[in-house]
């Protein structure tokens, strides 16, 4: 099993690669555009280790010392910003359902006059209580990019990019390769990471339909007053909005405001809403007291979360010859580095010991799901 060929150069591809052929395997990665280009970079850059789901959390302690190297590992500098995350809430049991009687050295729950002694400056913050995790925070994703692109090609990894998946090629019962835009790319394993286009080649029989993909915009804008460097990302579980610092006077927002916009993958066009501006601009203002509703915005992009319809990924041996590795529903970025063990460890052995990852198969489709994740924004 030496020759590999991966479909698709987002976050997820890249990582893939990069770990199979740290290992020695002959890799090649291909996409229809260029590395990063889909949704990988259309995020907030979020790296999270608390998550409602415990297999999410170990996919996040799994990805942590790959973080921590990545500037000596890759000579690229993510600007990795350990800033935290603090999830609040004026409801007590969405914040014991997020901790779930597994409150560790990572994360704790603090009433209001705890944080407002932290950070005396989120003394507007109208809730209860919240849950502060002090590992994580953001980085440049455009620049993990450039870093896996970089070493994935140094160790001998080949790209392609311009060129199309088109179907999988066939033989006995096992998938050989793709059908391309260029001709036909034979392999020994076939791994399909292509985010919101995964559903192009893994198709499944007898299941329910499991990919969706939610529609999501983000703005920065400027804030009312400094924001301590430290301060951590702001995420108020009831509006369903979050809030993070972007530089001096500047900040990052987003959410969902309590309404997933699905959307059809095919053909998808980024768009943005004033509408959903507007509105998030007031859900921010009342949650975190930093902004005001008439700020500047100086940037507003949307995107896709690729995912499944209960919010955990698919990662597994899909047919003989094929892997699939997506549906990460928001958690691409932050997962990536586990996902390339994983899957490496998939490949090389048929098995890995890092993570039960029967979860993550899409047999679980075959009934009706429920979500598994709750902290997705």
């Amino acid at each position: 099993m030496n020759n590999i060929l991966i479909i698709g150069a987002g976050i997820i591809g890249l990582s893939c690669g990069y770990h199979l052929a740290r290992k020695g395997l002959k890799v090649t990665i291909l996409d229809k555009n260029e590395p990063g280009s889909g949704q990988s970079t259309r995020t907030g850059g979020g790296i999270r280790f608390l998550h409602s789901s415990k297999h999410n959390r170990i996919l996040s302690s799994l990805s942590e010392d790959f973080w921590k190297k990545f500037p000596y590992e890759f000579d690229t500098n993510p600007n990795y910003n350990e800033i935290g995350h603090l999830f609040l809430s004026a409801k007590n049991e969405k914040i014991n359902q997020l901790v779930n009687g597994d409150e560790d050295k990572n994360f704790k729950i603090l009433n209001l006059n705890e944080i407002n002694s932290i950070w005396p400056h989120l003394n507007a913050l109208p809730f209860n209580q919240g849950v502060y995790c002090k590992n994580g925070g953001y980085l440049d994703q455009h620049q993990v990019i450039r870093g896996l692109v970089s070493g994935f090609k140094k160790i001998g990894g080949r790209l392609l990019v311009g060129v199309r998946a088109e179907t999988l090629i066939l033989s006995d019962g096992k998938v050989q390769g793709i059908s391309s835009s260029i001709g036909p790319l034979t392999a020994d394993i076939t791994i399909n990471c292509s985010g919101a286009d995964v559903g192009d080649l893994t198709k499944y029989d007898n299941i329910i339909e499991p990919f969706k993909s939610r529609h999501h915009e983000l703005l920065i804008v400027n804030s009312t007053q400094s924001i301590p460097k430290k301060t951590p990302w702001l995420i108020d579980l009831d509006r369903q909005v979050h809030l993070r610092s972007d530089g001096i006077n500047k900040v990052l927002i987003g959410g969902f405001l309590g309404s997933n916009d699905v959307v059809k993958s095919k053909n998808y066009i980024p768009k943005i809403s004033t509408q959903w501006r507007n509105n998030v601009l007031l859900a921010a203002h009342k949650s975190f007291g930093l902004t005001s509703l008439n700020t500047n915005v100086i940037k507003h992009w949307g995107g896709l979360y690729p995912g499944t319809k209960d919010y955990l990924p698919i990662i597994e041996k899909t047919q003989p010859g094929l892997m699939t590795a997506a549906g990460f529903s928001g958690t691409g970025l932050m997962h990536a580095p586990a996902v390339g063990m994983i899957i490496t460890d998939l490949v090389r052995s048929g098995h890995t010991d890092k993570i039960d990852i029967s979860v993550f198969d899409s047999k679980r489709f075959t009934k009706d799901v429920t979500i598994a994740e709750s902290t997705g924004f």
